[in-house]
């Protein structure tokens, strides 16, 4: 078997043990048992930052330190607005970017240093266990008695220490025993979770820590992929004219359909609604057309020199853009009769998101551009929206929407239920029709403990109530 090169053995430094000492006490004071960490997560983030250059060095450049902290700093953002899943996978996808970075210099592309950060969940896990368990270049190469030391007892703490938490977790007896421990000192706060906590911190800084060590690994040249061919079988010209002419027939009865009753106001056949027939077809259809998506793409590499095929292709594409538009018209009657909810409000984004790839798909086999320009062109379009989509207030949105129906009829639960976004909406119908719609308890806005919970989104609807009181106070005592 091969040795490891040196570099890749080389066993952690007082710096970086010393840095991950810091940052796992760090992570904790912001972190733990703040009931939502907004800014405290913001200010995590640049520390862990902060500590992944210091260790790079200052070798690796002007033009990667602008890269690192200026992906980082857009990364963020989102957090500063508000703590919610998209964020944090926001905030994470940055601290990859500046990792990239800083292992991979300024001279580096931006795809090197992107790979780099994106090989860091496989490397960084394999780093922490050779760490560990002692595999360094200490143990492996100079047989002293400290490596000999660590060497026969690394696997059996370890493992040892992991037993002992896992029997903790299942054994009520033992865990008061530690909680008994932890009162000896008032300063001494022993908790399970809290000993997790610690862990799991430790197991996300420590990669940040080792990009010295972990940089052949992430900058080694890219593995030349071979494009995943179907058996001829399957796909050859034959079965792909054979399979469009299938498919644009069976897609002509959807769009007739739709034409008939959604555009052109045929009335439906008795007993049915235009909501049922809508919620019938809404996510279906663009599943469907999610699939037609793919096997244009897998068929594209038969369209030269075939311009029957190039004109079923476009047919079909744009078939698929008449059913994707349809979906967001019976999307839109449902809500007419039943409201908006997340779920309906993230339907309506993906088919905004799938009727825009297709019209991309078009211009792609039209310019004769590669499948990589689509993909790329697709991809940063959704991420795009979604990064929009994380400071928009989905929740009042909807309560404003659902609120304004004429008809008044909406989930009272499920308004009740979409939490602090839609409490200056909800406290707004209060107001202005003097019905109670949520328990008054109900109606208020958490305000931020100390400046680790600051969050910019809480601030704006503690301030919209707070106005609010006050033209209610200013009616009441004119």
């Amino acid at each position: 078997m091969q040795s490891m090169p040196i570099t890749e053995r080389r066993a952690p430094g007082p710096r970086a043990l010393l840095l991950l000492l810091t940052l796992v006490p760090l992570a904790d004071l912001l972190i733990w048992q703040v009931s939502t960490p907004r800014l405290a997560l913001v200010m995590f983030a640049i520390s862990l930052t902060a500590a992944a250059q210091f260790l790079a060095g200052p070798g690796i450049g002007r033009r990667a330190v602008c890269m690192a902290w200026g992906g980082l700093g857009i990364a963020v953002l989102p957090l500063v607005e508000e703590v919610q899943f998209l964020s944090v996978l926001f905030a994470l996808a940055g601290l990859i970017h500046a990792a990239g970075w800083c292992v991979a210099g300024s001279d580096a592309a931006w795809a090197q240093a992107i790979r780099a950060g994106l090989r860091l969940f496989r490397q960084g896990a394999i780093r922490i266990f050779l760490d560990l368990f002692g595999f360094g270049q200490a143990a492996s190469e100079r047989r002293t008695s400290r490596a000999t030391v660590v060497r026969n007892w690394a696997l059996p703490v370890g493992l040892g220490g992991l037993f002992v938490l896992l029997l903790l977790g299942a054994n009520p007896v033992l865990d008061r025993w530690l909680q008994s421990f932890a009162h000896w000192s008032p300063q001494l706060d022993l908790h399970l979770t809290r000993i997790w906590f610690w862990l799991g911190m430790g197991g996300l800084i420590w990669p940040f820590l080792r990009l010295d060590v972990l940089r052949p690994r992430l900058l080694a040249s890219a593995r030349s992929l071979r494009p995943i061919q179907l058996p001829e079988i399957l796909l050859n010209p034959g079965s792909v004219l054979r399979a469009l002419l299938t498919f644009n027939l069976i897609f002509a009865l959807q769009t007739g359909l739709d034409l008939t009753y959604l555009w052109g106001g045929v009335s439906l056949p008795a007993g049915m609604s235009f909501a049922t027939y809508a919620h019938r077809g809404a996510y279906p259809l663009l599943a469907t057309a999610l699939l037609a998506g793919g096997f244009a793409l897998v068929a594209q590499p038969f369209l030269p020199g075939r311009p029957l095929l190039r004109g079923l292709l476009y047919a079909w594409v744009a078939q698929n853009i008449l059913l994707v538009a349809s979906s967001i018209l019976r999307l839109d009657l449902y809500v007419d009769a039943y409201g908006l909810t997340r779920l309906r409000f993230a339907a309506f984004i993906w088919m905004g998101l799938v009727v825009t790839g297709l019209v991309l798909m078009v211009w792609q086999i039209a310019r004769g551009k590669a499948v990589g320009w689509l993909f790329a062109r697709a991809g940063l379009l959704g991420l795009g929206t979604v990064y929009i989509c994380c400071f928009i207030n989905v929740a009042g949105l909807i309560a404003r929407h659902n609120l304004a129906r004429p008809d008044h009829s909406f989930d009272i639960y499920y308004l009740c239920s979409l939490g602090d976004g839609a409490i200056p909406a909800l406290a707004q119908a209060k107001a202005t029709t003097g019905q109670t719609i949520c328990l008054d308890t109900a109606l208020t806005i958490k305000a931020p403990q100390d400046l680790r919970e600051w969050g910019y989104r809480n601030t704006r609807l503690r301030n919209s109530l707070a106005a609010m009181a006050a033209r209610t106070t200013v009616r009441t005592n004119p």
